[in-house]
């Protein structure tokens, strides 16, 4: 089964059931409690459980992409992994006495309690997943469009910005890594036109390397944000992205007093 969201087909994977007892009620655990070292480290905010445990189909281990947590079909969580089965199996639905305390993993904690509470209340949870290596910049592009719920932040990127600065020593000057989009950059700021309709292999050419996926299969990857490290290419030259037809062409326009 498919869900479209915001044009990327998300794929089912299962519904998220705690393990229960007899009656049919989660088996809720403290996790907290078996932590060893106890008395010398503080619990974190999300540590005090309680907490459940589920799982996953083990299908879904080395699956590397964006996950989305559905609550009676309502979007409530969106995140990246590099391994959506140890994510699940080994993190949300497993918490050890560890990842109760600071230093831990307070977000699987939180998770977890949410998944519990949302379960005891009588709703439906449901997982989907979309597996691709963009998973930065889907998951910032997705929670930044749709502010899940249970999101506390905009979610990791490799490279935000698309340049990195190295740390200069005593009398070193600052020195910046050029964004990989560069040249589809120094090509606008030289372009005397107003308008710039390209083909994405016009594109390709000048950039020297294949778009990625992820430019042909969803229009956010086009998106005049500078969270996004391609956007700078034309943001920086004065320049927005005015049409896109995807896996064809995209269409530039010189922003307006500049």
């Amino acid at each position: 089964m498919i869900h479209d969201i915001k044009g990327i087909p998300f794929q089912y994977v299962c519904k998220i059931i705690p393990e229960l007892k007899a009656d049919g009620t989660p088996k809720e655990c403290m996790s907290q409690s078996r932590y060893k070292y106890k008395q010398n480290i503080r619990l974190h905010k999300y540590g005090h459980g309680p907490f459940c445990r589920f799982k996953i189909p083990n299908r879904y281990n080395g699956k590397m992409g964006v996950y989305v947590i559905l609550v009676d079909n309502n979007i409530k969580y969106i995140g990246e992994c590099k391994n959506l089965g140890i994510r699940f199996n080994m993190g949300y639905g497993n918490i050890s006495p560890r990842n109760c305390y600071v230093g831990g993993q307070p977000t699987n904690c939180r998770i977890n309690n949410l998944v519990l509470e949302a379960y005891k209340s009588g709703a439906q949870i449901e997982l989907l997943f979309y597996e691709t290596k963009d998973r930065f910049n889907i998951e910032r592009t997705l929670i930044k469009t749709l502010n899940p719920e249970w999101n506390k932040a905009l979610g990791k990127s490799s490279d935000p910005s698309g340049e990195q600065t190295s740390n200069p020593g005593k009398g070193e000057k600052k020195k910046m890594v050029k964004n990989k989009y560069y040249r589809l950059e120094e090509y606008l700021r030289k372009s005397q036109k107003e308008v710039e309709a390209m083909s994405y292999e016009e594109i390709e050419k000048i950039l020297g390397f294949k778009l990625p996926q992820s430019a042909s299969v969803y229009r956010a990857w086009w998106a005049n944000d500078k969270t996004h490290s391609q956007a700078h290419a034309w943001l920086n030259a004065s320049w927005k992205v005015k049409e896109v037809n995807l896996r064809n062409s995209v269409t530039f326009e010189k922003i307006k007093g500049n």
